[in-house]
């Protein structure tokens, strides 16, 4: 069932947050970041989508521990429309959870998405002191050295009607079709896992990259499991790729090209077969670097999130090499204050056309 969007909704919903006062804003500077989202955990049967990836989000975790860097929970940490929390806490206390509170409150922010919406009345196994209150906001705002706004961080999902104001809708067929859906999984009809095919409407980045276009925004944000950096998808970037492989002509070892650019065909097929194959930015040449996603932690070959240090902002990938050892490789990176300047030299230049 495919999330439709409602564009006016959406922009509403995101003005409300990035213009409220009373929206927790942190700074940008002056600490390590790490943004995951969409872990979707269960309770560890075949209907949770998580469990094979478990011990990747558990290294991850660790590793962003000991490098000192705060913890931006994103939203759909828990799958609470397949399952319910003591069964899912039961799951994962001593894995994923632990290694959350090692962080320390403090250093924690969780922010609600559509399927783990209810933080606000629930004491949270992810906090140390357990506190029901304040549990989960609808997003974070981050301010440059001058304190700023410069972005946004929500889970997405707002303005998509059966995931915003119908989410009960939703959540009942979810929990209805929850026996059938380790059997379908081994038929025709059901090949896919739906965690990792996205259901979410191929409109959805355009709408959220125009958004953050018109506010002069960065806008990071989880939901439909696509992950893009800088507006451009990692579909896009292997098309990009694809084309420079094309321009190159004689290469000193034709082999090693050819062998690089099979590779990068098969990614793509991936990438279609999932239908994350998506347009960003409406064909724009050199689109502004407002739209990012950190993808999800439920993809066959590993988990993405965004990291964010030392002025630096990285699309990372967790996987495992040749030896099942874990792995952390970076996607692409950029400068955020050359994204910013961009974006600032673009509002320059719509507000002169809206004066002309």
């Amino acid at each position: 069932m495919a999330l439709k969007q409602d564009k006016e909704r959406t922009w509403s919903r995101l003005d409300d947050l990035w213009f409220d006062d009373d929206l927790e804003t942190v700074a940008l500077n002056g600490r390590p970041w790490v943004v995951l989202s969409d872990l979707h955990m269960g309770d560890g049967s075949r209907s949770d989508d998580l469990r094979h990836n478990e011990d990747l989000v558990v290294g991850a975790l660790r590793h962003y521990n000991e490098t000192g860097a705060s913890l931006i929970l994103l939203g759909d940490i828990e799958e609470f429309w397949l399952f319910d929390l003591e069964h899912i806490r039961a799951r994962y206390e001593d894995s994923i959870y632990r290694e959350i509170r090692k962080f320390g409150d403090d250093r924690i922010i969780r922010i609600f998405g559509n399927h783990d919406q209810e933080w606000g009345v629930r004491n949270d196994p992810a906090k140390n002191d357990g506190r029901v209150s304040q549990a989960a906001s609808e997003g974070v705002r981050m301010t440059d050295a001058q304190g700023v706004p410069r972005l946004l961080l929500v889970h997405g999902h707002q303005g998509s009607r059966n995931a915003d104001r119908g989410s009960w809708v939703s959540r009942f067929f979810v929990r209805l079709f929850r026996p059938v859906k380790p059997v379908a999984r081994s038929t025709r009809v059901y090949r896919k896992r739906s965690a990792t095919r996205s259901q979410i409407q191929r409109d959805f980045e355009r709408t959220r990259y125009e958004w953050g276009k018109m506010r002069g925004a960065l806008l990071i944000c989880g939901h439909s499991h696509r992950a893009s950096f800088a507006s451009k998808s990692y579909a896009q970037r292997l098309k990009d790729e694809l084309a420079q492989l094309q321009a190159t002509g004689e290469a000193p070892d034709p082999r090693a090209l050819d062998r690089r650019r099979r590779r990068l065909l098969r990614e793509l097929e991936k990438e279609k077969e999932a239908e994350r194959d998506v347009d960003c930015t409406d064909c724009e040449e050199d689109p502004l670097p407002c739209y990012f996603n950190t993808g999800c932690a439920l993809y066959r070959d590993g988990i993405t999130c965004i990291e964010i240090d030392d002025g630096e902002i990285r699309l990372v990938k967790w996987d495992r090499n040749e030896e099942d050892s874990l792995r952390r490789h970076v996607y692409v990176s950029g400068s955020l204050d050359e994204m910013v300047q961009r974006m600032s030299e673009a509002q320059g230049d719509i507000a002169n056309v809206r004066a002309s």
